[in-house]
């Protein structure tokens, strides 16, 4: 949630005489389990930070203040998000044309080590297809806290149009992220358009 929907929230929580705790988790829970990154803000935030860690948890406190922790999660999905759309926009149409190969070999020159030959593609469009509905309205809160910046969201707005249709073509088209697995982008890539055909685009 944006930083001002948790700073909403706080309000009402404490104005019932309770405590609010603004927690941002920030990797997929899985594999990590009870280790996954949590940022927490709040009054109580140090405090509850310390008693989750003594269970085993991976919790920090970044600040006293309620929304902070939720802008760094916030100004974090813009980029990664951001990077799943453009990585899914970029390879589809690449692959339309036949130039995925290389497409993958340039982006792997100008950013090596980050895997554009190996996992990264399958990883980064696979959290689309799996979560992207999720990921959409995610996106939506993330825009918001742009906004809220006085900056224009443009593209984290983009950024959730892509996500949520993918999720919203795979869904008229009857294809399921677990008829995929193991992922691969392309068979994904290429269902969708081969679909898409069949149907004249609809």
């Amino acid at each position: 949630m944006s930083p001002d929907t948790k700073r909403q929230a706080c309000q009402l929580v404490e104005a019932t005489g309770a405590g609010y705790v603004d927690v941002a988790i920030m990797a997929p829970v899985p594999p990590s389990r009870l280790q996954v990154p949590l940022l927490m803000g709040g009054q109580q935030a140090a405090q509850i930070a310390a008693r989750l860690n003594e269970l085993g948890m991976n919790a920090q406190a970044v600040t006293a203040e309620v929304g902070v922790a939720s802008a760094i999660k916030m100004c974090r999905s813009v980029m990664i998000k951001g990077l799943e759309a453009l990585t899914l926009e970029c390879l589809s149409a690449a692959r339309h044309y036949g130039a995925e190969q290389a497409v993958l070999e340039s982006l792997d020159r100008s950013f090596p080590g980050m895997g554009w030959t190996d996992n990264l593609p399958d990883y980064l469009i696979s959290r689309i297809a799996e979560h992207g509905t999720r990921r959409a309205a995610e996106m939506h809160e993330a825009a918001r806290t742009v906004s809220e910046a006085g900056i224009s969201a443009r593209m984290s707005l983009a950024a959730a149009d892509t996500q949520g249709g993918l999720v919203d073509a795979m869904h008229r088209q009857e294809i399921t992220y677990d008829a995929l697995r193991p992922f691969g982008w392309q068979t994904l890539v290429d269902a969708l358009a081969l679909t898409a055909e069949h149907t004249g685009g609809q």
